[in-house]
């Protein structure tokens, strides 16, 4: 029986650890709203993730890489979910500034009960979005944390 090596088996150095569990640390901060820290991170996987001898820290590398990507979709969504539901109401500000011609003093408008329960429910579904893909990207972020201090490889 003729034993095959293969390279994903190999046990990755420490310095890749190191490189994956920064990365991961700095994708934590976005869940707290910081932006440069899961950009660094996504550009340390992009730049790690076929690195020689990683072994199966690349799927690491790749499973943060696709987390980022998928928030970021989800979460632009749910912003136009948002400012859909909210657009009937900017309109008619819009509107009523525009016949006012710019004299503050003739400047008022009233806004439609429909546009308001547009509004409050574009808000409120599109919040409701924004608290799932946040609790969706913790737990990719902590599956994957915990999948690496098993020395695992992420899915």
């Amino acid at each position: 029986m003729s034993s095959q090596f293969n390279a994903s088996d190999a046990e990755p150095s420490n310095t890749e650890y190191s490189a994956i569990w920064v990365a991961y640390a700095l994708h934590a901060t976005g869940a707290f709203g910081f932006v440069l820290g899961p950009l660094i991170g996504l550009i340390i996987n992009y730049a790690r993730r076929d690195t020689e001898g990683a072994g199966f820290i690349g799927s690491h590398h790749r499973w943060l890489i696709r987390t980022v990507w998928w928030t970021m979709l989800w979460y632009l969504l749910c912003l136009v979910v948002i400012v859909a539901g909210a657009w009937p109401i900017i309109g008619e500000i819009a509107g009523a500034a525009i016949r006012a011609g710019g004299d503050a003093q003739e400047f008022s408008f009233g806004v439609a009960w429909e546009s308001l329960f547009t509004t409050v429910g574009a808000a409120m579904a599109g919040g409701l979005g924004i608290l799932v893909v946040w609790i969706w990207n913790w737990y990719r972020l902590l599956r994957g944390g915990f999948l690496l201090a098993d020395r695992s490889p992420a899915p």
